[in-house]
């Protein structure tokens, strides 16, 4: 008897798998005593047992919102069965949009009930990546998989945080509209209602043994190119390694050569820094030369002024005594 194989849709964010338009995801989260998702108005029971810490002295409530996890669910309308996933990538990019698009509005309810207000709002919201050392167990208590959506919610109401304790609706559950896109498998009963004749069937790539109007294998094609794709590579890698190899032989040349070239190329440039460099420094002793000759003749001047200032002023220190 083969396998049953049931669907698996992921919850996802992305625009495309909104049906009308709708953006999708988290609206509101409930508080609630039996924690469930709730996607496009549908309820996912995650059969999991409500995990909380509650601080009395400042009124908060901490508990996981979402949880990497495959919800069952069997749809009467439908007459069908299916698991719904949320994944940690995408439960990191649900966080993500619901922090970006985070408001000051009402965003707590009570069990769903979106005319019931929760005087709350979310204080915190982290993904766990380490279990054991995340704070969501080393201080609140709370051990949950890596990827797993923390929520501290403030409660702004003494006597509403008391009640919500007492009736021990202390669990989260969101809600809003997120999309489900069928996982990447081939359901064997699909395949199976084909009713493929007894043999090996090629389907998009894979091969299904079917028998008794059953598939009773699925195989891998096998990959023959792959070595010649392998040998097509060498060949050209090789070609490259014999152009590379011409080229630098052809560019080798003997190193005495090369620098008597570079020698005569460099040597008139250095030569004509160097006879610049020799006139500016000539250029600049004439300079000083003439500045010094200029001072020594001022101060000669100064000197002949001075003693001939001294020269009268004697003689006509004489010419008083010899009158």
């Amino acid at each position: 008897m083969a396998e049953k194989n049931i669907p698996t849709y992921k919850i996802t964010i992305d625009p495309a798998y909104a049906e009308n338009g709708e953006d999708l995801g988290i609206e509101q989260i409930a508080f609630t005593a039996n924690p469930a998702i709730k996607v496009k108005g549908m309820a996912f029971s995650s059969e999991a047992k409500p995990m909380f810490f509650s601080d009395e002295l400042k009124y908060r409530i901490t508990a996981p919102a979402l949880i990497p996890m495959d919800i069952y669910r069997y749809d009467d309308d439908a007459k069908q069965e299916y698991f719904v996933q949320f994944t940690k990538e995408e439960i990191e990019n649900i966080h993500g949009k619901f922090m970006r698009d985070m408001v000051n509005r009402d965003l707590f309810n009570l069990e769903h009930d979106t005319e019931k207000t929760v005087p709350a709002y979310v204080l915190e919201a982290w993904i766990v990546e380490n279990p054991k050392k995340d704070k969501a167990y080393s201080s609140f208590g709370i051990e949950v998989p890596e990827g797993t959506l923390m929520v501290t919610a403030q409660v702004t109401d003494k006597e509403y945080y008391a009640e919500l304790v007492s009736e021990e609706q202390i669990g989260f559950s969101i809600e809003g509209y997120l999309g489900m896109k069928l996982s990447e498998q081939t359901n064997k009963n699909q395949i199976n209602m084909n009713k493929l004749p007894d043999g090996e069937h090629l389907i998009e790539g894979k091969i299904y043994v079917v028998k008794d109007g059953e598939v009773i294998e699925i195989k891998e094609v096998e990959k023959v190119e792959a070595s010649e794709e392998v040998a097509l590579e060498d060949t050209v890698v090789e070609e490259e390694s014999t152009v590379e190899t011409t080229e630098e032989e052809t560019m080798a040349v003997d190193p005495e050569l090369d620098a008597e070239a570079v020698l005569a190329i460099v040597k008139p440039a250095i030569e004509e820094q160097v006879n610049q460099l020799v006139a500016m420094i000539a250029d600049l002793q004439n300079q000083l030369d003439q500045a010094l000759t200029a001072e020594v003749e001022e101060e000669v001047e100064m000197a002949e002024a001075v003693a001939l200032s001294v020269q009268q002023r004697f003689s006509n220190v004489n010419k008083f005594i010899n009158k």
